[in-house]
């Protein structure tokens, strides 16, 4: 393992606060919020909508289609892939691996976004077959995978699968209680029918149950489906859900389904504490997110970022909803996560915005620009104070 070197930097903070901005309208922002209700406050979760520098994706034939006979084209996108490689597998649901084969990536240069392809052939089959087919790619220095995705397909068959897959809203995004958009997609379904209950997932109790109809010409065929509820909860309740294709007989059991979770706009309120971190954050993968979560309150290896511009969007209501965009800058290439730990007293909001530092990590020496887009939650009074970094924020009076 190679010797890393932490280098430690010193920073300094720039005083050019902007002016007290009370506004409806926010610069647009390019990343997604999920969240994590804790006992002691709430995890908010940056989710990257930008496609990542290394990635495949498989483009045809689409997730749960169907393929005559026994041999097909599967195509997709890349970017970033070692020497272009592209690695494509398909096996039954058994687990029998039915082809192997490799790709490369067609791109104009290094780095850029460029189109694969390779012919599959899975042999004999002598019925409708369920396959599950890998695209990947791997690291050259230790073999693991750095790009993946991934389709089900139904080959030799006229018919694709039957499926239900939710795909709004994603995992822990805030939702309203009131006029909930419920979107995804599915096949095969019985007279194109799809039923949709929304659970309290602590409790498990439905709170509303609603049908939606699959969008498609054809019978028990492939396509999108919508529905809007309403029901009563708390914000920061957590909700599950289900969405799920009825059986054609009431003694059969339900084996078509998909489940997701949501939270009720958890920023209709105010929080003590709250810690904003990014997707890939190791805090994520423990055990017991909510608790490694609080400590981290305590953490003090911590490398705090230049801050050189808060500008405090307030959303008018009775009582505020307080929203920051903060113009820092750091090392441009830096393996200790960013986090943002917010902590409020009576009203007086303290800000940090650093790198974690406990595990030394080999940063760079330059100081980057970045974004932090954070929000503070909907304030019991539009009377508040906000410091980052140490650095008070202009006085706010609403």
């Amino acid at each position: 393992m190679r010797n890393r070197m932490f280098i430690a930097i010193t920073l300094f903070f720039l005083t050019s606060f902007s002016a007290f901005a009370q506004s409806d309208e926010e610069p647009e922002d390019s990343r997604l919020l999920s969240y994590y209700a804790c006992p002691w406050g709430l995890i908010t979760v940056e989710e990257p909508t930008e496609q990542p520098a290394i990635f495949v994706d498989i483009t045809s034939p689409v997730d749960y289609s169907a393929v005559e006979g026994s041999s097909f084209t599967l195509s997709g996108t890349g970017a970033g892939l070692f020497e272009g490689n592209v690695i494509v597998e398909a096996s039954s649901f058994g687990g029998d691996i039915l082809f192997e084969g490799t790709t490369v990536l067609q791109a104009d240069e290094v780095g850029a976004v460029g189109d694969w392809s390779i012919e599959v052939n899975l042999g004999e089959l002598t019925e409708a077959t369920q396959v599950f087919v890998r695209a990947y790619s791997t690291s050259p220095e230790d073999g693991s995978t750095i790009a993946y995705d991934d389709v089900q397909l139904n080959a030799n068959s006229a018919f694709g699968l039957r499926y239900v897959e939710i795909t709004h809203p994603y995992f822990g995004e805030g939702v309203p209680s009131f006029l909930m958009q419920i979107e995804g997609m599915a096949g095969g379904a019985f007279e194109n029918n799809i039923v949709i209950e929304v659970r309290d997932f602590a409790t498990g109790m439905v709170l509303v149950e609603t049908h939606a109809t699959v969008e498609t010409d054809d019978i028990a065929g492939s396509g999108p489906f919508s529905a809007e509820v309403d029901f009563d909860a708390e914000p920061g309740t957590g909700i599950e859900i289900y969405a799920y294709q009825p059986s054609m007989a009431d003694d059969q059991e339900v084996t078509v389904s998909d489940i997701a979770f949501a939270i009720v706009n958890p920023l209709a309120q105010t929080y003590d504490r709250i810690l904003n971190v990014r997707r890939d954050d190791p805090i994520l993968g423990a055990e017991d997110v909510c608790a490694i979560a609080e400590a981290e309150f305590d953490n003090e290896n911590i490398m705090p970022l230049v801050i050189n511009d808060v500008t405090v969007f307030e959303m008018i209501a009775p009582t505020p909803l307080v929203n920051l965009s903060v113009q820092a800058a750091g090392s441009s290439v830096c393996p200790a996560p960013l986090r943002t730990r917010i902590t409020n007293e009576s009203n007086a909001f303290s800000i940090e915005i650093y790198r974690d530092t406990t595990q030394p990590a080999a940063c760079t020496a330059d100081l980057a620009p970045m974004t932090q887009r954070l929000s503070l939650g909907t304030l019991p009074n539009p009377d508040y104070t906000i410091t980052v970094n140490g650095e008070p924020v202009d006085e706010m009076a609403g």
